[in-house]
């Protein structure tokens, strides 16, 4: 059931980052996931509310189900979007519409984030259910964290900063994947 089928090509700032989708594109944007939500209330016989859905996602993700306690929302990265439209409207849209009505019907306390139940409710959409998008991310800001280097005995890792707190406060300590020595800060 592909409720949805445009392609429009992202718009490309000065400053060399693409822009995020327009207004009239998040205005489609939320006027399909809303056709998603209302097509699961069809197919499963069962009224599902309507949640916010938000543009508010950045980096890597081009989209998410959030649930924090009993809020839930839908958010997507704008720019991620812009880069590739079709596929986010073909894709994204309801794989976290699929994450709501999995939630809604299951409870994710009791099925895996992506298991068979996330699976079928993908198939009754008539959408191949897949997992992760690979995105070119070229023009896309992304956050990048600092990296602090590392050494065990056979090569240097490059440990984020929030791991690189936990080894100094002794909350955590990290070892080598290959060789299984303890992971030592490079002194400066």
């Amino acid at each position: 059931m592909n409720l949805y089928n445009q392609t429009m090509q992202p718009r490309v700032t000065n400053n060399d980052f693409i822009a995020p989708i327009s207004e009239q594109q998040k205005a489609q944007v939320q006027d399909l996931t809303l056709k998603y939500i209302a097509s699961a209330g069809q197919i499963y016989k069962k009224p599902f509310s309507l949640i916010p859905i938000t543009f508010d996602l950045r980096g890597k993700c081009a989209g998410m189900y959030r649930r924090k306690g009993k809020e839930k929302c839908i958010r997507f990265n704008p720019w991620l979007f812009a880069k590739d439209y079709k596929h986010s409207i073909e894709q994204t849209i309801p794989h976290e519409v699929a994450h709501y009505i999995t939630d809604s019907l299951w409870s994710f306390r009791k099925v895996k984030p992506h298991g068979k139940e996330w699976k079928s409710v993908m198939l009754d959409f008539g959408v191949s259910p897949e997992v992760t998008g690979n995105f070119d991310l070229t023009g896309v800001p992304v956050k990048q964290y600092q990296r602090i280097a590392y050494v065990c005995g056979c090569k240097t890792h490059q440990l984020s900063l929030i791991r690189h707190r936990r080894v100094l406060s002794g909350k955590a300590e990290y070892r080598c994947k290959e060789c299984h020595q303890l992971l030592k800060a490079v002194p400066d």
